[in-house]
């Protein structure tokens, strides 16, 4: 094997052109946070990396990347007024998994909108939230919005560039957005995931909710084949990624803010840098550990990432296996 066998195995793993149009979009806001030392700029980048992501796959229009901005904003904010209810909660976790389901039975390529909708809700609500009380939480909430708006510059730019010269569209320049199937059997399994890991995250008053609702709903991928290898990338990865990164942090990088903020731009690149699902999760489950590690110091805080995401793929597996189970008994 040539000495350059290992570079061209790295170099094949990595999409170049979404990492660098992702890096274009993020670098704005980590300059701003790391000039200013105002967390909420991060917070927002989320939030650009999403639509920059939606708008790249389905070839969006300018007005399709508002309209899915704005989808993102009202979905974060209604989060946020559930935590005050823990059963109203509970519904909207179900209700934005639904439209996951929903937007894929009008076409398989639709995936990407209803995913990169419902991930950075979760996230977004449980990070603007921060363990405030419901007073504290109700004066701040407003405070992010600007916050969120400007976020949505770096994909509308691409679109409008983008759709230059091309006939005119509403939403998006594609005029497919693949096949459609059946999705009861989809819906039943996503709405039973969701609802158990949100129930289980209220009620047991844990920290890092999105890890566990999210790790179950990633699971509902349209077929138990494909649930399985999901569950399987998924284990693999937080497995091997979380305790490197707490050794990272532990050990070899030096704690600081500037550190934290890398680690975090490297957690959001790592959603469109690799070829591999496998490869990408492992690197981002590392970089959520090392920035954790980093910023507390708390192993246990960056072990919460293993825990989490296994408990969500075990509901979410449990759930598709009998969702398809009754699905087939119904069928005979």
């Amino acid at each position: 094997m040539s000495a350059d066998a290992p570079h061209l195995r790295i170099a094949s793993e990595i999409k170049f052109w979404p990492l660098l149009r992702a890096t274009t979009a993020l670098l704005p806001f980590v300059a701003l946070a790391l000039v200013t030392g105002n967390a909420l700029w991060m917070k927002a980048s989320l939030l650009a990396i999403a639509t920059v992501i939606a708008q790249d796959r389905l070839d969006l229009r300018p007005a399709g990347v508002a309209a899915h901005g704005l989808a993102i904003i009202g979905g974060t904010y209604l989060l946020l007024l559930a935590e005050l209810v823990p059963a109203f909660f509970v519904v909207a976790c179900m209700l934005l998994a639904a439209r996951v389901i929903l937007l894929v039975s009008r076409g398989k390529e639709l995936r990407a909108l209803g995913n990169w909708t419902f991930i950075p809700v979760l996230i977004l609500a449980n990070e603007l939230h921060g363990g405030r009380t419901v007073d504290a939480l109700l004066r701040a909430a407003p405070a992010a919005l600007p916050y969120l708006f400007i976020a949505l510059a770096p994909a509308v730019l691409a679109a409008y560039i983008r759709s230059r010269g091309k006939p005119a569209a509403r939403w998006s320049n594609l005029d497919d957005f693949g096949m459609r199937a059946p999705f009861g059997e989809d819906l039943a399994a996503m709405l039973a995931s969701v609802g158990i890991a949100a129930l289980m995250v209220v009620y047991g008053h844990m920290e890092r909710a999105q890890w566990v609702i999210w790790g179950a709903a990633s699971i509902v991928t349209g077929s138990v084949d494909t649930a399985r290898a999901k569950l399987k990338d998924r284990a693999l990865g937080v497995i091997a990624g979380v305790p490197i990164g707490i050794l990272l942090g532990q050990f070899v990088v030096p704690h600081s803010g500037i550190a934290v903020t890398l680690a975090t731009l490297a957690t959001f690149l790592t959603l469109v840098a690799f070829q591999r699902y496998v490869v990408g999760y492992f690197f981002r489950c590392l970089f959520v550990a090392l920035a954790i590690m980093l910023a507390n110091q708390s192993a246990a805080d960056a072990l919460e990432r293993l825990t989490h995401v296994l408990a969500g793929g075990v509901i979410g597996i449990v759930c598709v296996l009998g969702a398809h189970a009754v699905s087939r008994r119904l069928a005979r």
